[in-house]
C-alpha cells in the first residue's frame, strides 16, 4: 500500500491525542505593543506632507485667487494687514474678516477647514489668555457685569470685567484672526516658487530667499528620513519599548538626523556650485501682470480707502 493511500484511510481514533489537545497559551491575546510615541511621531510628520499635497491642491485650481499674479496677492495682502494692525474698530476688522473668507469662498476653498484651521486655534487662544488684562485688574471702566461683588474677599471695588476691556480682548482676538485668514489664503492659493518671486519682486535680498527656498525643501527631505527611521523602528521592535530606551533612541534619532542634514547640505552645495549657482533664485515660471491683476489691485484699493473711512465713523 503507498503513503497517500496509508495517509487516505487515517481514520480519526488514528490521530494521535496530543494533536487535538489546544494549547491554552493560544487562547490568550497577544500583548500589545507599546509603541504609541512611534506611531503618533509617524502621523505627525506624515501632517507635514499632507499639507504641502494640500496647499499644492489648492495653488493649482483654476480659481479667482489662483489666477492672479502672486505679486498683486502680496501687496493687497499686505495692505490688508497692515490695516488691521493699526485699526481700532471691531466693525472694520469684522469686515476684514468677512473679505477673507468670501475670497477663501472664491477660491473654491472648503470654508469649513478655513474658518476651523483660522479661527478655531489662535484666535480663540488669544482671547482666553487676553481676558484677565480685560479685567477691572488691569482695565478699568464702568463695570458690565461681576465675577465677584464688591466687599468680597477683601475687593472692595470687586472683581469685574467693563466694556472697555471686553472690547481689547476681542479686538486682540480679531487682529491675530484676521491676520491669520490672508497669510492662510495667500499660502493655499500661491505656489512656493510664485510666493518667492513675489517677494524678489520687492527687492527681498536674495539671500534670504536662498535661506528660504533652501530651508522649505530641506524640511521635507529632514521629514523624509525621520519618517523611514520611525517605520524601521517600528516594525523591528517586539515587546514593550521602556521609557529609558525610548529617549535613547529619540536622542540618536535627532543626532542621525543633524549629522545627516549637515553632510547633505554640503553635497547639496557642490552640486549647486558644479552647475553655476550664482546665489540668486532662478524661476522657469514667467510672471505677468495682466488687467485682472489691475482690476483686482483696484477693487481691494477702494475697499481699503472705504474701511479707514469706516475707522474714522465707528
Amino acid at each position: 500500500m503507498t503513503p497517500q493511500k496509508k495517509n487516505a484511510e487515517l481514520q480519526p481514533e488514528d490521530i494521535p491525542r496530543w494533536l487535538l489537545e489546544t494549547n491554552p497559551d493560544d487562547a490568550a491575546p497577544f500583548p500589545q505593543r507599546r509603541t504609541h510615541f512611534i506611531s503618533k511621531t509617524i502621523r505627525r510628520i506624515a501632517e507635514i506632507f499632507e499639507n504641502e499635497f494640500i496647499c499644492e491642491r489648492y495653488a493649482a485650481l483654476p480659481n479667482f485667487l489662483q489666477l492672479l499674479d502672486a505679486r498683486c496677492k502680496l501687496c493687497v495682502f499686505l495692505a490688508f494687514l497692515l490695516l488691521s494692525a493699526f485699526s481700532s474698530s471691531l466693525v472694520v476688522l469684522t469686515a476684514l474678516a468677512v473679505v477673507a473668507f468670501l475670497y477663501a469662498c472664491l477660491s473654491g476653498l472648503d470654508w469649513k477647514a478655513f474658518l476651523r484651521r483660522v479661527w478655531g486655534y489662535v484666535p480663540l487662544l488669544v482671547l482666553v489668555f487676553s481676558l484677565p488684562g480685560a479685567s477691572s485688574l488691569v482695565t478699568k471702566g464702568e463695570p458690565l457685569f461681576f465675577l465677584l461683588p464688591p466687599g468680597t474677599a477683601g475687593w472692595a471695588d470687586g472683581l469685574f470685567f467693563s466694556a472697555a476691556g471686553l472690547t481689547a480682548a476681542v479686538r486682540l482676538a480679531l487682529r491675530s484672526g484676521v491676520s491669520l485668514s490672508f497669510s492662510f489664503l495667500f499660502l493655499l492659493t500661491t505656489r512656493w516658487a510664485d510666493f518667492t518671486g513675489a517677494l524678489s519682486a520687492l527687492h527681498v535680498p536674495d539671500l534670504f530667499l536662498s535661506i528660504l527656498n533652501m530651508a522649505y525643501r530641506y524640511l521635507f527631505v529632514i521629514s523624509e528620513q525621520a519618517i523611514s527611521m520611525m517605520e524601521a523602528r517600528f516594525l523591528r521592535t517586539v515587546g514593550t519599548l521602556g521609557t529609558g530606551k525610548n529617549r535613547r533612541f529619540m536622542g540618536r534619532s535627532m543626532a542621525y538626523l543633524f549629522l545627516k542634514s549637515h553632510l547633505l547640505s554640503e553635497e547639496i552645495y557642490d552640486a549647486m556650485a558644479c552647475r553655476c549657482f550664482s546665489g540668486k533664485p532662478v524661476t522657469i515660471r514667467e510672471r505677468k501682470w495682466s488687467v485682472s491683476d489691475s482690476l483686482f489691485a483696484l477693487n481691494n484699493t477702494l475697499i481699503i480707502l472705504i474701511l479707514i473711512v469706516g475707522e474714522q465713523l465707528f
